[in-house]
């Protein structure tokens, strides 16, 4: 595998669909044949995300994302803006296409399945279900990438209970 270390700027090309389309400039930290992190500043959440009463997610709030071309997720390491070892919140992964390499930077759709990962890896919780199901019923991703979506949830549900989700490699990273 060729690694390659960067502190080079990169476009992430967003899709939710419908119609929501988010061009991301992001720090582009690494890279290789299967994998490039990336960090910024979140900005385009259409809502906070709450998790047994605490926020854990919202605009401003920092993100280290592993993004896969071979695998349907990317996972991100989330941090408050105030940057002290308590500003992690834990993990955040959304299931959507393997992220393509384009001239502009990098595409991904997303397919509306997430999952919250707690900081100490104890608890983990499906999130946005409905609007999965909505997605589907609405022809908005393939039959294709619901049969994608559900089988990586399912297999990054199981690698959390064997302990090896999330990876390692974000561990490199705050």
């Amino acid at each position: 595998m060729r690694e390659q270390k960067s502190t080079a700027k990169t476009i992430i090309h967003y899709f939710r669909p419908p119609d929501r389309e988010l061009d991301i400039e992001t720090d582009l930290l690494y890279k290789d044949e299967e994998v490039i992190v990336t960090s910024h500043i979140l900005c385009g959440a259409s809502k906070p995300l709450v998790i047994d009463g605490e926020t854990v997610i919202a605009n401003g709030y920092r993100a280290v994302f592993a993004e896969y071309r071979k695998h349907w997720h990317d996972v991100a390491k989330i941090f408050r803006p105030d940057r002290t070892e308590q500003g992690f919140t834990g993990y955040y992964a959304d299931i959507n296409t393997p992220s393509e390499e384009r001239d502009d930077g990098y595409w991904t759709k997303d397919l509306f399945l997430d999952l919250w990962i707690s900081p100490d890896r104890s608890k983990i919780v499906v999130l946005d279900e409905d609007e999965f199901e909505k997605a589907i019923g609405n022809g908005w991703i393939t039959e294709d990438e619901a049969h994608s979506a559900k089988a990586e949830l399912d297999r990054l549900i199981k690698r959390f209970r064997e302990g090896s989700f999330p990876p390692a490699l974000l561990e490199r990273f705050s």
